[in-house]
């Protein structure tokens, strides 16, 4: 590495050899991937060249002249002492830089210029990058950069937890003036007028900040390292493990975008954005959902016509329903055509293109009330940033012709067959909620990354439900806002698909459930205690006598008689409910046997635990609870 910065010490001036998987090594090979053809004679520039260690691989490999530049003294003796052409100059402001560099050049052409772990050292680097654009532009050159890629999950890990270590080498050099990322880095390039169009990152999955071993976020074992480090790869994919961003670019004009992020202020979104997948071939359902969207109470929305592979019919049939609309709901309405891929596909797209800061998958079957956007923002305002989660109806359905007309027919009432809140823990077996009663927060997609899964052919909202919800969380709403049509006429996914195929794909998110950590919300502990509590005392109802072809031993039905006594005794909503009162005899070292350590019990211990359990103050104040229910049972 070098620095145009002052003069550094002897013992800092970086001297790396060069190796085919260093930064050396693969700004080579981009150049030689993509070498075009030159003149005799023409020049390879490598500005902050240090000790040029890239010169003799690169001069026999690709047969150019290599000048090397740079302030460092030391790096260019070495240079000049192993017969190549050397110029000491000062990186300062654009006309400067580049006026120097046009000295050192002459008339002589320029195939390539390079300026490898210069560009972070440098206080005034966009200038230097412009200058570098002007001279390859006149030459037709291309040019390699490289920068450390700040972003390493490394730092990204430590940072997390307040930590920051400054190195004397390295990703977080004491030399370092500037730090950036592949999208910085992009963005500068872009401005400056040169641009990426290919990239040889070097990679490191435990870089030089992997330190202190027994970190937590840096430790392999640790759940919440693990957590992190899907989060990391899932959001900026490539690049967790990147040492160094090295960029192959060509010239052009500046993209008139400044590189870095303006003082923030809230973009103008819609709310919520509607992503309908159609093949086509329900325009009367699609019309009918349209409908449905333009007379919503909040009209905060855009819809995306999501059109799967459609026919060239098809597609003017969907532009046709669209242009139907009322106006306001025209100009909030687009079209996006989709020509590949599986039916997960469209949800890919669709969010690609969201503006909303959420986004809802309504099928163009779907029925959504009039306050299906109004709740969905009401839960927001509770809780911003969360999945929302609405309650729905399912109602199956049926094709008819009515005068020549094709229209639906309900094949029943309405059933309420999906809970009325999100439950995470029962989601984990199997979903109970269809994606018109979902809205995700547009974050998941666009900054964590999550996208839905197209290798699955099925189940595909489910899946991308539970990565999101485990994630963000849920807030839910009991009122009904939607109806889920269920066809009865070979018209839906379930016959397209055949069991095997869902048992299938059930079976893969399982399994993708179980290879990550699982982050539950507030309230989880309390109800994995009950459900565990709930199968010891299943366990306990389903003992049996011994049958080993021995009698029965005396007492034997008695004890099984206590076990199951004692279990639901303390499954009871009575003494779950009174738990905080129990919890100064706990302190105090008075406590009755748990729910585990009843089964080494005897008949007579158990007898007296139950009689102990009934004396108990929190029992005795629990007893009005109890007639209560009574009274209802019997009134029932």
């Amino acid at each position: 590495m070098s620095a145009f910065e002052p003069e550094q010490p002897a013992e800092q001036t970086y001297d790396n050899a060069f190796m085919p998987d260093s930064v050396y090594g693969h700004a080579l090979g981009l150049l030689a991937r993509h070498r075009t053809q030159t003149s005799d004679g023409a020049l390879h520039l490598d500005i902050g060249c240090g000790y040029g260690r890239i010169a003799e691989p690169l001069t026999k490999t690709l047969g150019l002249h290599y000048v090397g530049c740079d302030d460092d003294s030391i790096g260019l003796a070495s240079l000049a002492s192993r017969g190549f052409e050397t110029s000491r100059v000062r990186l300062l402001d654009e006309d400067t830089t580049y006026a120097a560099l046009r000295a050192v050049v002459a008339n002589r052409p320029i195939a390539s210029v390079s300026m490898l772990d210069t560009l972070e050292h440098l206080p005034n680097g966009m200038a230097t990058l412009r200058a570098l654009s002007r001279l390859a532009a006149e030459n037709n050159a291309l040019v390699v950069i490289s920068v450390p890629n700040v972003a390493h999950a490394d730092i990204a890990a430590k940072l997390l937890l307040g930590r920051l270590d400054i190195t004397d080498v390295g990703l977080l050099d004491h030399t370092h003036l500037r730090i950036f990322t592949a999208q910085t880095l992009d963005a500068e390039l872009r401005a400056a007028g040169l641009y990426p169009f290919d990239s040889g990152d070097t990679h490191k999955v435990q870089s030089d900040q992997h330190f202190p071993e027994d970190h937590p976020l840096l430790a392999s074992g640790t759940e919440l390292g693990l957590l992190v480090r899907t989060l990391r790869e899932s959001a900026d994919p490539g690049h967790a493990g990147v040492f160094q961003l090295v960029r192959i670019c060509a010239p052009g004009p500046m993209s008139g975008t400044v590189p870095w992020v303006k003082a923030y202020e809230n973009e103008n979104r819609p709310f919520l954005t509607i992503v309908m997948r159609t093949q086509g071939r329900r325009l009367h359902t699609l019309r009918e959902a349209l409908l449905c969207l333009h007379g919503q109470t909040d009209p905060d929305i855009e819809v995306l016509v999501m059109g799967h592979r459609l026919e060239p019919a098809a597609i003017k049939a969907v532009e046709r329903v669209i242009d139907d609309q009322p106006e306001p709901m025209r100009f909030r309405t687009r079209l996006i055509q989709v020509l590949d891929g599986g039916r997960t596909r469209p949800l890919n797209v669709g969010f690609a293109e969201a503006r909303g800061r959420y986004v809802s998958i309504l099928d163009d079957d779907d029925i959504p009330f009039a306050h299906w956007v109004e709740t969905f923002r009401k839960l927001h305002d509770r809780h911003p940033g969360c999945v929302l989660r609405c309650s729905g109806v399912r109602q199956s359905v049926r094709n008819v012709t009515v005068q020549q007309q094709l229209g639906l027919r309900g094949e029943g009432a309405p059933e309420r067959i999906y809970p009325p809140t999100f439950d995470i823990l029962e989601h984990l077996r199997t979903n109970h909620t269809p994606p018109v009663a979902i809205a995700f927060p547009r974050g998941a997609f666009h900054d964590l990354g999550l996208h839905f899964d197209e290798n699955l052919t099925t189940t595909e909202d489910w899946d991308y439900l539970m990565r999101v919800a485990l994630l963000v969380g849920a807030e839910s709403s009991q009122e009904i806002t939607s109806v889920y049509r269920w066809w009865e006429d070979g018209e839906s996914s379930r016959d397209v698909h055949s069991q095997e195929e869902w048992d299938r794909n059930h079976a893969t998110i399982l399994r993708k459930m179980d290879s990550a950590p699982l982050l539950l919300p507030v309230g989880s502990a309390w109800r994995l205690r009950y459900l565990l509590d709930a199968g010891d005392r299943l366990r306990a109802v389903q003992l049996q006598p011994p049958i080993t072809g021995q009698p029965p031993q005396p007492g034997d039905a008695d004890r099984i008689e206590l076990l199951r006594l004692v279990s639901n005794l303390y499954s009871s909503n009575s003494w779950l409910l009174s738990s905080p009162l129990r919890l100064i005899g706990r302190l105090t070292g008075r406590r009755l046997p748990n729910h585990t350590e009843i089964w080494s019990l005897s008949t007579p211990e158990l007898q007296g635990l139950a009689d102990a359990i009934r004396q108990t103050l929190s029992w005795k104040i629990t007893a009005p609870l109890r007639r209560a229910r009574e009274v209802v049972r019997l009134d029932s």
